[in-house]
């Protein structure tokens, strides 16, 4: 009987693995893999990533004794999929039998966000609870507040849980536009905490290897392969354009935030072009401008300018932004590192917009001609104020995340 049980990891394990080499050959039959050699080494950076995660997401959780777990999309480490430098992501797990109560302060947060799930991702029946902005919720002055979650319905401020899952998913998002900022505070617990978990079970530890199986199937299939993919589609096949496009529409398959209207697109550039993207500046609670690399891995934002947001971005006088992404620093406000990639993904985010922004305008220049195509009045940069920005870009991060390198 031992032996029989042993057997259950052991083919949980090979599934693992099988699933594993499975998914080196999807992303090895890409075309970005088979074409352009530069981009094979992120390729396997970012399968050990997914193995990462899905560890992460789906073997150490502990429903009866939950945490935020805010090291699953984290800084310039867990990147996959494409997070944002502005953001505090962090996950949770619930059993849809128990009730927990979320307590916290606003600080100065752009947004606080809750995306819920019935099963965690990759699980064939994962669904959509719900998108929840705690800026609805009732607050105390100081922007303190406490939320119930339970399957059950409780008046105030609650969020619904799934009765029938004991692994409901949940995602945060809380963004700040300067890294300065107050980040508030926010914690979770179980309101009748209980010793249930069955960390010696055999099955169901094989249960937890199978299910990081999947999430890991869902990481590399949803993001590492098909974002690249969903932003040409999006674009009718075509590089170097963006299309606005509601978040709700990805919300179920790859997570996508129901608060934002996105701007997607896959950039291509040869070593004497560069590209501008202008669009009005939006009437959001949180907008951003960011550069990915073709398996949707955000680029190094420590210490690069690989993204620009409300705060550290110039708004023309004419009440339009205008970035300019270059292989070459142009001596711009605005500017975009590509950090040396002639291709990759790029994407806008409006949260809490209160209307969709218009598609913006593409145009690829000369890199030479920049400054041809920018009103007169565009805010230059010389290099010793270059630097002085990447370096309190640098030390702003490091204090938001306490982190030393």
């Amino acid at each position: 009987m031992a032996q029989d049980t042993t057997d259950i990891l052991r083919n949980a394990w090979a599934t693992y693995y099988e699933t594993l080499e499975n998914l080196r050959a999807l992303q090895e039959s890409t075309p970005r893999f088979l074409n352009e050699p530069d981009n094979r080494a992120k390729a396997y950076h970012a399968l050990l990533e997914a193995q990462a995660m899905a560890y992460r997401l789906a073997v150490p959780t502990r429903t009866q004794h939950p945490l935020i777990h805010k090291n699953t999309w984290f800084a310039d480490v867990f990147t996959l999929g494409g997070n944002s430098p502005d953001f505090t992501y962090g996950s949770m797990f619930l059993d849809g039998a128990r009730d927990y109560r979320i307590t916290g302060r606003f600080g100065e947060q752009k947004m606080i966000i809750f995306q819920g799930y019935s099963h965690l991702l990759g699980h064939r029946d994962s669904k959509m609870l719900g998108n929840f902005d705690f800026s609805e919720f009732e607050l105390a002055d100081d922007g303190s507040f406490e939320v119930i979650m339970s399957a059950t319905e409780r008046e105030g401020n609650w969020i619904p849980l799934d009765a029938g899952s004991d692994l409901n998913f949940f995602f945060m998002r809380r963004a700040v536009d300067d890294w300065n900022r107050d980040l508030g505070d926010i914690r979770i617990e179980a309101l009748e905490p209980s010793e249930d978990y069955q960390e010696l079970n055999m099955e169901r530890q094989a249960e937890r290897i199978l299910l990081a199986a999947d999430v890991m199937t869902y990481l590399v299939e949803q993001w590492n392969v098909g974002i690249y993919d969903l932003y040409l589609k999006t674009n009718q096949g075509q590089a170097n354009r963006l299309t606005v496009v509601g978040g709700e529409t990805i919300a179920e398959d790859r997570m996508g935030s129901p608060s934002t209207y996105y701007m997607f697109g896959v950039w291509r550039l040869e070593d004497d072009e560069a590209m501008i993207i202008e669009y009005a500046a939006p009437d959001a609670a949180y907008w951003s401008f960011q550069l990915f690399d073709v398996w949707c891995k955000s680029l190094d934002f420590v210490n690069y300018q690989t993204d620009v947001n409300m705060h550290r971005g110039v708004v023309d006088a004419d009440g339009r932004i205008r970035y300019v992404l270059s292989f070459d620093d142009p001596g711009v406000a605005n500017w975009l590192d590509p950090r040396g990639r002639s291709e990759g993904t790029l994407v806008g985010r409006n949260y809490l917009a209160k209307q969709a922004p218009d598609n913006p305008v593409v145009k690829v220049v000369r890199a030479s001609e920049v400054m041809n195509h920018l009103p007169g009045d565009t805010r230059r940069v010389s290099p010793a104020e270059r630097r002085q920005a990447l370096a309190y870009r640098r030390e702003s991060y490091l204090r938001m995340t306490d982190e030393t390198r």
